[in-house]
């Protein structure tokens, strides 16, 4: 018989699964040039749904049947943080040149729970003892090498989240900092996304680690590792709901015979520390390549149509210009001496100037809002901080110009 514990248990599990197949699919639909940070989402995605089909198997199956599939589910555990890991290190623009390094672990993690359910499947055959599997903890009661065996994987696991999570952490602060060194526009956007994503998972894995821990050692917590369940259930759903609100949160900038302009491949030694690589010196994009930044920019600019509409934002005209918005933002600030901003009002308030001297009967405000600019008072304040005059007062001095 089915207990109340096991419904909302066998609940919580579909709704899992569900909302990391809705993940996946949303991660699918960004594109070819979201994909490489997008991919590592997906392995954690896939990684926590796999755990979620194990525990709707739970209330329909016999513990000895539960025991022989822990080999298939339980090494998932071990790719969670490092996919974490490894899409920071793809948004913070420093990838890992060989990515599935770090998920031999599986391997060696596999065998040994292998030879954990053998050792204990012998004795349960014999005693008829209860398992129940929740997650990675496993309620053996038995004593001798199973125990060691255990014991050693859960070793590892606690090992591995403490030094993925640091790298995390290091990863996160670093790009928060390039973030308010770059100006972006939408820069807000993905710090939001970086904070919530880090603070979320954080949390959440610190939790599902003390819970395993004390369901191993210490008592049989089933209704913890059932928040801990609901815990993933409510970090996919806002995860869904971020993506969906903001497609391609991340991008990768793709050049016009469509390959990806891949952000410079580092390997993973030293060089990866704040003394020796600033945000600013990270090879963000070569001599080239600034080259073939400022002739697109050039062209963009001429054809005014992508310049002056409302809704620019960084990575809209980063991809336009076929490069990343790191890349662009570099260019902007280090070559051309501007930020974001006012490159985009610099143009647009020259053509703002044009339309106020050619077409003297339009309204400031039917202007303003034809070469880019949401408000009246914006763009009155951004005019006035590049031309030093007010729209009125420019268009009054310029057209007795022309009548003189």
């Amino acid at each position: 018989m089915i207990e109340t514990f096991d419904i909302l248990f066998l609940i919580v599990s579909v709704l899992g699964v569900s909302q990391a197949i809705f993940l996946i699919v949303l991660l699918m639909d960004e594109g070819k040039r979201s994909f490489r940070a997008n991919r590592w989402l997906m392995v954690f995605g896939f990684s926590v749904g796999m755990s979620f089909i194990d525990d709707t198997f739970d209330p329909f199956i016999s513990p000895i049947v539960n025991l022989y599939l822990v080999p298939v589910f339980a090494p998932f555990f071990f790719a969670f943080i490092p996919s974490i890991y490894l899409y920071f290190r793809e948004v913070s623009g420093n990838p890992v040149s060989r990515p599935y390094r770090h998920f031999l672990v599986l391997i060696p993690v596999t065998a040994a729970i292998g030879l954990m359910v053998y050792l204990k499947s012998t004795r349960m055959v014999a005693n008829q003892d209860h398992v129940r599997d929740v997650g990675l903890q496993i309620a053996f009661s038995s004593q001798g090498l199973a125990n060691l065996v255990l014991l050693a994987i859960v070793i590892l696991f606690c090992v591995s989240f403490v030094g993925y999570m640091t790298g995390i952490w290091r990863l996160a602060r670093r790009y928060l900092r390039q973030a308010n060194w770059q100006l972006q526009a939408d820069s807000e956007r993905m710090r939001r996304w970086i904070i919530e994503l880090l603070v979320g998972m954080t949390v959440l894995f610190t939790v599902f680690t003390l819970t395993n821990l004390l369901d191993l050692f210490v008592f049989h917590a089933e209704w913890l590792s059932l928040g801990v369940k609901v815990g993933f259930v409510v970090v996919f759903f806002r995860m869904c709901q971020v993506i969906a609100q903001n497609p391609a949160i991340f991008v990768q900038a793709e050049t016009e015979d469509g390959a990806q302009d891949n952000l410079p491949e580092r390997q993973e030694t030293g060089q990866g520390t704040d003394a020796q690589q600033t945000p600013m010196s990270r090879a963000i994009v070569d001599d080239p390549g600034i080259a073939r930044i400022r002739t697109r920019l050039a062209r963009i600019v001429a054809d005014r149509e992508v310049m002056l509409d409302p809704l620019l934002t960084m990575p809209k005209l980063a991809s336009a210009v076929g490069a990343t918005p790191n890349q662009l933002s570099f260019v902007l600030n280090q070559h051309l001496g501007k930020s974001f901003f006012d490159f985009v009002n610099e143009v647009r308030v020259d053509e703002a100037s044009r339309l106020l001297v050619e077409e003297p009967n339009r309204t400031i405000l039917d202007i303003a809002t034809e070469v880019g600019f949401n408000s009246k008072s914006t763009f009155n304040q951004a005019f006035k901080k590049i031309t030093g005059h007010t729209p009125s007062n420019y268009r009054q001095n310029n057209f007795a110009k022309s009548n003189s």
